[in-house]
């Protein structure tokens, strides 16, 4: 699981926007959110919060979150001034370079990516039959 100066890091929070013990709590809550939407998923696997495609969604979690309270700790405001005139505009969504995808929307893919890992790993499924083969008491795994 990340810690809290690697989340720190990787989102570019400053520790005077968010204080240690409150980003742990991020932390700890939403590692709790994605375990609970997994559902069945994350109890068959002990380590899926040792993943870096879980503490990826983790990450896009935090951000989404933070992103729709408190806009500026994770989009920093473009300042303009021309003259008297000064303008501040929140960068969201849109970029010098078109469409930026929101934190909340990279999270559902995340989230997605990360349910059907695992999912295809509980829907495989093992057999064996016997008398596939001139040998008749040889057995074979199907998939």
């Amino acid at each position: 699981m990340l810690e809290v100066d690697q989340a720190r890091l990787f989102l570019r929070i400053k520790k005077e926007d968010i204080p240690d013990d409150e980003l742990k709590q991020y932390l700890n809550y939403y590692t709790l959110v994605i375990l609970d939407q997994l559902g069945d998923i994350a109890k068959q696997d002990e380590h899926i919060t040792e993943t870096p495609l879980f503490d990826q969604t983790l990450l896009a979690a935090i951000a989404c979150q933070l992103s729709l309270t408190d806009v500026e700790i994770i989009h920093s405001p473009s300042e303009y001034q021309v003259g008297d005139t000064q303008e501040k505009y929140d960068n969201t969504s849109k970029g010098l370079y078109g469409d930026i995808p929101s934190w909340c929307s990279r999270y559902d893919g995340l989230l997605d990516t990360l349910t059907n890992k695992f999912a295809d790993m509980k829907n495989l499924q093992v057999f064996r039959r016997t008398g596939m083969s001139i040998r008749r008491n040889w057995c074979r795994d199907l998939y």
